[in-house]
């Protein structure tokens, strides 16, 4: 299982425009072979910021994401948002635990 967590930085706080252009990518990419979650939200300390929490099942899957005809309007989207920096690492696990 793969593992992408990190956050995107904004010029702005997080608009209702920012939200709904990440609802979107979140509904079409959960539909996406491969994907265990998907999601990103914005910090309750920083409005500025975006957390990204993503699992999948194997690194094909997380390619054909990349290629995934919503990336791009997604792509242009965050393009509007004055996208400040991003720090965003992925994490191969190869066992895990439950904790409840």
């Amino acid at each position: 299982m793969l593992i992408i967590a990190g956050t995107i930085r904004i010029e702005k706080p997080a608009t209702e425009e920012v939200l709904e252009a990440c609802r979107n990518m979140m509904e079409a990419t959960h539909e996406e072979e491969g994907c265990i979650d998907y999601v990103f939200s914005v910090d309750p300390l920083d409005p500025k910021v975006l957390r990204v929490f993503e699992r999948w099942e194997t690194q094909e899957a997380l390619n054909d994401h990349f290629l995934a005809s919503h990336m791009n309007p997604f792509r242009e989207a965050m393009a509007g948002w004055g996208v400040e920096g991003m720090d965003i690492l992925k994490f191969d696990v190869e066992s895990f635990d439950r904790m409840r």
